[in-house]
């Protein structure tokens, strides 16, 4: 419990962001990087074509996309607390309705449904993002490195423990096992760690003392931090960077969708052993711990347009390293890329809305911007599983994504920090 009456001696902050640690480490077993581990066990029982997955994770993403105009503002208003609960209770029905599923269209409804509620892949991103936003200002970007934490330790834990159960026990009692963990691990952040925002506890941004002219009294003393203009939804939505900055992350969530979802399937058919397969995701997640780090520390000192940029370089080296994959070391070298470039990409990612557009409105902000990057993530997944029923091989659609991440970096590179619309408030 928050003490408001005295200062605590370590800022409520380093809290949250151990709760949203837990957050990525929950959303990671709910059908993130494991779920390619269920796809050849779940078609071949079921007789349902490669193309259904992918249509259900494109479901996922518009049910995302439509849901987070929603969310974002009612985690802006009334903070993760009670919406996390919701969530949890809510994904661990969908995830026991997932060992039920008789056929594709089943499966394209529960994705549609896990999405809705706010939760993509392993970063449900909102629930993380905008809270670490209204707790944190000049530590922004080490905060989101060290939240972030949780995702490469869900990646480390579910894949190879997902693929003990699927061999061990099938995949109906995966699912089951992985709905006994990862919605009350929801429920608990939300109910014993998540909190809205320092203010409502006395608190100042980073466990400062002194305020910034947004906040001081008019006889405070003059401000250490420099004060954020927050931009409004509205103003963001008439802003050249927003759609700048949404169209490069599409370009990524095109490449990331399109090969992320098949990357195991694709080591499968190479005859790649499933067990080394699980062992070389726990490459990737430490290689997540060994980027994420650095790279939230250098955001509090560099232009994150520039690490931005920079980020997509290994993912360009993972795909290619994942369409020569033919064997286990093949495929460790292409996780471990990815695990790289995913660390380091989704810290700048979450760091930059907030430094372009301030922390007031960003889960309003980060919401709207869903509606551009999640279709284009909603179109790489089917598109791969459609190819690759037509001629055998995912290869086509991953080549086009080296290209679009090509061109994501050089955007990236051309997307500075906007200036504010109207002048920041002075004292």
């Amino acid at each position: 419990m928050l003490n408001e009456s005295r200062k605590p001696r370590i800022f409520y902050g380093w809290v949250i962001v151990l709760g949203a640690a837990l957050i990525g480490l929950a959303a990671a077993g709910m059908a993130g990087l494991n779920f390619g581990f269920f796809i050849i066990p779940m078609s071949e029982e079921l007789g349902i074509d490669q193309s259904f997955f992918g249509w259900a994770f494109t479901a996922r993403m518009l049910a995302f996309a439509a849901s987070g105009f929603v969310l974002g503002r009612i985690l802006d208003r009334f903070g993760a607390r009670v919406p996390l609960v919701v969530t949890g209770v809510i994904a661990s029905l969908i995830l026991i309705a997932f060992s039920r599923i008789t056929n594709g269209w089943q499966l394209i409804l529960l994705f549609a449904l896990i999405g809705g509620i706010g939760i993509q892949g392993a970063g449900a991103s909102l629930y993380i993002s905008v809270p670490i936003s209204n707790w944190f200002r000049r530590l922004r970007g080490r905060a989101m490195a060290i939240a972030f934490l949780g995702v490469p330790a869900g990646i480390f834990i579910f894949p190879i423990l997902t693929q003990f159960l699927i061999a061990r026990f099938g995949w109906q009692a995966a699912w089951l096992v992985l709905a006994a963990f990862a919605g009350p691990l929801l429920v608990f952040v939300g109910l014993f760690i998540m909190r809205r925002q320092p203010s409502d506890y006395g608190l100042l941004p980073d466990g400062d003392t002194s305020v910034g002219p947004e906040e001081q009294a008019d006889d405070a003393q003059p401000p250490r931090p420099a004060a954020e203009y927050s931009w409004t939804r509205a103003q963001a939505l008439r802003s050249p960077t927003f759609w700048r900055l949404a169209l490069v992350l599409g370009l990524l969530q095109f490449s990331t969708s399109s090969v992320g979802l098949f990357r195991i399937p694709h080591f499968l058919e190479r005859d790649i052993d499933p067990t080394l397969i699980g062992f070389a995701y726990q490459g990737e997640a430490i290689a997540s711990v060994i980027a994420g780090l650095p790279v939230g520390f250098a955001l509090d000192r560099f232009q994150a347009r520039y690490l931005a940029s920079a980020t997509i370089v290994p993912r360009v080296l993972s795909v290619l390293a994942t369409i020569y994959a033919t064997t286990a070391l093949h495929a460790a070298a292409a996780t471990v890329l990815n695990g790289l470039a995913a660390a380091s990409f989704v810290v700048v990612q979450d760091f930059i809305w907030t430094s372009y557009f301030g922390p007031r409105h960003i889960g309003a902000i980060r919401g709207a911007s869903l509606a551009v990057t999640l279709p284009f993530a909603a179109t790489g997944a089917p598109l791969a599983g459609m190819v690759r029923d037509a001629t055998g091989s995912y290869l086509p659609v991953w080549w086009a994504s080296i290209a679009l991440l090509v061109l994501g970096s050089v955007l990236m590179l051309l997307t500075p920090k906007p200036r504010p619309p109207v002048p920041a408030p002075a004292d």
